[in-house]
């Protein structure tokens, strides 16, 4: 018998066996769809929440460098914080300098930023903890600041710190209500500040990164109503690289020129960190990758189940099938078609059982997803990624030949006679 047609057969006598025992098919189904859904749920969530911080975080820049005091890659369990603390602030005239220093080759702009909190008023309307952003006027050039309604500043007003502000579309929804922003004066800090510009609406970010909750001001106008290196978050040097220029030679042209700024010799430690994105990005890797790990054990345990179920179930259709088996085999049919029909059987049972498995992860997550975008306003996506769908596939088979390879060579194994015999 040729391969096509012996498969055929094989395939058409499994789903004959199928279609007699429906409830005893759905039950089966039933154990491996249960557990296809355990493993691939946890592995589309715990993947889900990896890209969503990689993304949120990546949003920053990939060819980005921040020079700050700080170091991203070095967190743990031994982390010596006390070293750091220690560290200088990174400053407006290290900046000036970098930008003055860095050949245009190596990194097309050079900008200064520090963040810190306060009250924002109109009206009588406040919002206290409100983030507040003093950006040095190029700062647009290095991240991306969307501004939806009105303008950025112009280097005017950057360079004498005049007062004006962008704010965010929760800031501008919560203090005017609906009404147009532009041209209204708020009080940051204290300090009357015109609006100018409206950034768009990003929605609520995994690592609280979104716009849409702070107020931007230029660099010198917040210099002049708080102490930067005393009252903010940290201050921090962005440097973008030029194009097909690699973050790692940008890097050390930085180290270097801070160095010489700092007057640090080349057998000293240094007293600054240059950070990259990657630094974080590939920390969150490596955490979610033994975080998957450790679902798929988890839900390796409900496909031992369902495999159980299934092998349980074959073991009882050989039993009610032995006389058939016995006539097959007197009419010359050989083990391996034997084997190959209730392997068959075994493999399209697990194969159905994961296909409605994936159908109702994919279910949950488009109801996660619209109750996430429409009750919680938030950016967190979750998806069903092409080898989510195969590696539920690969599972449910690789299930199928193992539940089926027992009770498919018992069968393989009968001696035509006494399987007509049997009763």
């Amino acid at each position: 018998m040729k391969a096509g047609a012996f498969l055929w057969e094989s395939l058409s006598m499994a789903m004959d066996a199928l279609r007699k025992n429906k409830l005893r098919s759905v039950l089966s189904v039933l154990g491996i769809t249960i557990g296809i859904y355990c493993i691939i749920v946890v592995y589309a969530l715990v993947h889900s929440m990896e890209k969503n911080i990689n993304d949120n975080f990546s949003s920053f820049g990939t060819d980005v460098l921040f020079v700050q005091k700080w170091p991203w890659d070095e967190f743990g369990g031994n982390y010596p914080w006390w070293k750091y603390l220690k560290r200088p602030e990174t400053s407006l005239d290290e900046a000036r300098f970098l930008e003055d220093n860095i050949d245009a080759r190596w990194a097309s702009a050079v900008a200064f930023a520090f963040s810190s909190t306060g009250k924002i008023e109109y009206k009588g309307i406040s919002l206290t903890q409100a983030p507040i952003n003093c950006v040095s006027h190029r700062y647009n050039e290095v991240q991306k600041a969307d501004v939806e309604m009105g303008r950025y500043f112009t280097e005017d007003e950057s360079a004498a710190g005049r007062s004006v502000c962008i704010i965010g579309a929760n800031v501008a929804e919560n203090l005017f209500q609906g009404a147009d922003p532009l041209g209204k004066e708020i009080r940051v800090k204290n300090q009357v500040c015109r609006i100018i510009g409206v950034f768009r609406k990003e929605g609520q970010s995994i690592i609280n990164a979104s716009a849409d909750e702070r107020v931007m001001i230029p660099l010198k106008l917040g210099m002049s109503i708080m102490n930067y290196k005393e009252n903010s978050e940290g201050t921090q040097i962005l440097l973008k690289a030029a194009p097909g220029v690699l973050l790692d030679d940008l890097s050390f042209e930085t180290a270097q020129l801070m160095k010489r700024y700092r007057r640090i010799g080349p057998y000293q430690e240094p007293t600054f960190s240059v950070n990259r994105m990657s630094m974080i990005t590939n920390a969150v890797s490596e955490l979610f990758g033994t975080i998957k790990v450790i679902g798929v054990i988890i839900g390796g345990f409900s496909m031992l189940v369902g495999c159980f179920g299934v092998a349980n179930i074959m073991f009882v259709s050989v039993k009610e099938r032995t006389q058939e088996i016995g006539i097959q085999k007197a009419l010359g049919a050989k083990k391996s078609f034997i084997l190959a029909q209730f392997l068959t059987e075994s493999v399209i049972l697990c194969m159905l059982g994961g296909l409605i498995g994936l159908g109702m992860v994919w279910a949950t997550l488009q109801l996660l997803n619209f109750l996430l975008e429409k009750q919680l306003d938030s950016t967190f996506t979750l998806y069903l990624m092409p080898y989510d769908v195969l590696l539920g596939m690969g599972v449910s088979v690789l299930v199928g030949l193992l539940a089926g390879l027992l009770p498919a060579s018992s069968g393989a194994r009968l001696n035509p006679v006494d399987a007509i015999r049997s009763k």
